[in-house]
């Protein structure tokens, strides 16, 4: 395995994906790229190396992408802006002479009339990579499992009801250390996967009530699925406090997560009009295991904070 840059590496994904890399071979040659170093501190190895880089500066990439084969191009936060940041890093790597990117899109990202303001966002950066002239890899990352669990089935647990603007859709929600292990595996042998685009999704399709239902039986207590209007769900978080744009500043919320209304409610819109009703197997395709149902996902981090769940395999 040649060496490969992570950029994105002090985030979440990037942590369980380098430690997927590095549990393989331990002395993996791997570049962790952040803005903040100081967070991998506790990463240490003979083939690592830590550099500070930002999307946004030009330079710091040219620099940290330096003598790698391949990239792992995590998707930025920022709404909007993400598509310019992931041109730039898109630029550095050609500059670099890196060979293959491996990028992180969205569930349904290839869909141009996505409602999705991150699909959005994820459809122009995957067309700028598909036309670089770099091999790529596109992994379409779908709802994450534990989102589903903490983010939406906790708080309805103790109100009663779970009301959204995803009327009556369809996803298929998968665990995090499902994506990590197959970005994990696309990295170590990436010329295996040249041009593919995967949609990374768990096990089941699920309708909102298949959903509402699973978390009831998990927790133990009655639910109600309620779909509102997109403008009743904003109105929803403008109550709680929840930003409409993103900011990167921001605090994290007291659930532990960091997201604005915007972007959450074209998500939810994305859902009711079928662009989340995809289903594959390509998790068990890429990394030869089946995916973690969500139901088991529930039972793992029911008692545990969205920013604190971690797991053995990832």
């Amino acid at each position: 395995m040649s060496r490969i840059v992570i950029s994105g590496a002090s985030g979440d994904l990037g942590r369980r994906v380098t430690r997927l890399l590095l549990n393989e071979e331990p002395d993996a040659e791997l570049t962790l790229v952040t803005r903040t170093p100081e967070k991998l501190a506790d990463r240490t190895g003979p083939g690592i190396a830590i550099l500070k880089g930002d999307y946004r500066d030009r330079e710091s990439l040219d620099a940290a992408y330096s003598g790698a084969d391949t990239l792992f191009l995590i998707s930025g936060l920022n709404l909007g802006r993400r598509v310019s940041e992931h041109r730039n890093a898109i630029d550095a790597a050609e500059r670099a002479g890196i060979r293959h990117i491996v990028y992180t899109s969205v569930g349904g990202g290839g869909l141009p009339n996505n409602p999705a303001l991150s699909a959005k966002d994820h459809y122009r950066s995957e067309q700028d990579l598909q036309s670089s002239g770099i091999a790529y890899t596109i992994l379409r990352n779908h709802l994450y499992a534990e989102i589903v669990s903490k983010i939406w089935i906790t708080p309805a647990v103790e109100s009663g009801r779970l009301e959204m603007a995803t009327g009556e859709g369809f996803l298929s929600p998968v665990a995090k250390g499902d994506v990590a292990r197959s970005a994990a595996a696309v990295l170590r042998e990436p010329e295996r996967h040249g041009g593919a685009i995967y949609e990374i999704t768990g096990p089941e399709l699920l309708s909102m009530r298949d959903i509402v239902r699973i978390g009831s039986e998990v927790h133990g207590v009655p639910i109600e699925y309620r779909p509102v209007t997109a403008e009743e769900r904003l109105a929803h978080f403008d109550s709680i406090g929840i930003p409409r744009t993103y900011d990167p500043a921001m605090p994290l919320s007291a659930a532990g997560h960091m997201w604005a209304s915007d972007e959450l409610v074209s998500a939810d819109l994305a859902a009711a009009e079928g662009f989340q009703a995809i289903l594959t197997h390509q998790v068990k395709l890429i990394t030869g295991r089946e995916p973690e149902p969500l139901r088991a996902v529930m039972e793992r981090v029911k008692s545990v904070r969205y920013d604190q769940i971690d797991d053995d395999a990832a």
